[in-house]
């Protein structure tokens, strides 16, 4: 129970990854505070957090608003007494080319999925900077270190600002004993991905990830616990690649393995 008596707050901790770190957290040892806009998947999600032995607080909230990510601190403070986690999870994605993405569109993919990330992260630094401790994992995506396949332009352009924010704070708070890291998840069986995602583009993308699957929301939860656990007490500003080695494909591995198999008669002749 590495993280005993830590209070954790995880935003969309409703149901896919960020309900699979949440549970990872309870089983680890730690109260949860369960985030999320749909007020019954998070109910949900804290009744299994509760089955585990843990505390849990489900809290609706929209992250890209300030004032609902301040009263969802004071409730933490007020159940828990403190706060130890923050995982910045919360998302959302839309399937468009970049010409069609309204102005709308555009603020409210950034809204959510980058100020959500400083929202939260600038609240929760007030608790644990008196601490002097504490650690933010910040859930991006291998499409800030690339481009999104599922998405578009500005889930991009936000997973990427993920990435630089990530390592900011990491510089900033490291003198005061709180740890900054992101994981980038590639393609993982998600409800996200499951409602944007192209079946036939699914098929295509999985062929290009070098251990043979997508991950799985536990994948996922499993490097976030990684990164909070004592064995990466020396790890700060990273942007781990939890993606089974899809950023290393420039195509699949059939075609790639196809193309260097020695042929002796290509070989006698060059």
């Amino acid at each position: 129970m590495e993280l005993e008596g830590q209070v954790a707050l995880v935003t969309g901790a409703a149901q896919g990854i960020g309900e699979a770190i949440a549970l990872a957290l309870a089983s680890a040892g730690a109260d949860v505070v369960i985030n999320d806009v749909n007020e019954e998947r998070a109910k949900a999600t804290a009744v299994r957090v509760r089955e585990l032995g843990r505390r849990a607080l489900p809290w609706v909230a929209d992250v890209s608003r300030g004032d609902a990510v301040a009263a969802m601190m004071g409730a933490t403070v007020r159940d828990f007494g403190h706060l130890d986690i923050l995982v910045n999870n919360a998302g959302i994605g839309q399937r468009m080319m970049a010409e069609d993405i309204s102005e709308t569109d555009w603020r409210r993919v950034i809204d959510v999925n980058l100020t959500g990330v400083f929202l939260c992260s600038r609240a929760a630094i007030q608790l644990m900077k008196p601490r002097r401790r504490g650690h933010i994992v910040n859930v991006a995506s291998i499409a800030g270190k690339r481009i999104s396949i599922h998405g578009a332009a500005h889930y991009t352009a936000a997973k990427a600002g993920v990435i630089a924010l990530t390592r900011h704070l990491a510089y900033e708070l490291g003198p005061h004993g709180i740890r900054v890291n992101a994981i980038c998840p590639g393609e993982t069986a998600t409800p996200l991905i499951e409602q944007i995602g192209d079946p036939v583009v699914l098929e295509s993308t999985r062929r290009l990830i070098p251990l043979g699957r997508s991950a799985t929301p536990k994948d996922q939860a499993d490097a976030v616990l990684m990164l909070l656990s004592d064995r990466a007490r020396y790890v700060t500003g990273v942007a781990l690649d939890v993606d089974g080695g899809m950023l290393l494909g420039w195509m699949d591995n059939e075609t790639y393995e196809q193309r260097r198999r020695r042929d002796p008669q290509a070989d006698a002749t060059s």
